[in-house]
């Protein structure tokens, strides 16, 4: 993503975007996955109510070789 466009709220509409979709949609709960070295995600995340549940710290591999560690998160929903 390009740094200009940081900080604008994309990321905080979009997420609201997503979790009101779900609720429509019925879903009780959400998840999501985030690299643990991308603060800025993990803090919108939690801002949205977003609780981690565990870490993967070998998801995957980056292009360099790097190993990446993964935090999983999920937030639940209120029942209609």
């Amino acid at each position: 993503m390009l740094r200009a466009y940081w900080g604008l709220g994309v990321g905080n509409a979009l997420t609201a975007a997503c979790l009101d979709c779900a609720r429509e949609a019925g879903y009780l709960q959400v998840e999501l996955e985030a690299v643990s070295e991308n603060a800025s995600a993990l803090n919108l995340y939690r801002k949205y109510g977003f609780e981690e549940y565990g870490r993967n710290p070998k998801d995957f591999r980056t292009r360099a070789g790097q190993w990446q560690e993964l935090v999983l998160m999920r937030r639940e929903l209120p029942a209609r």
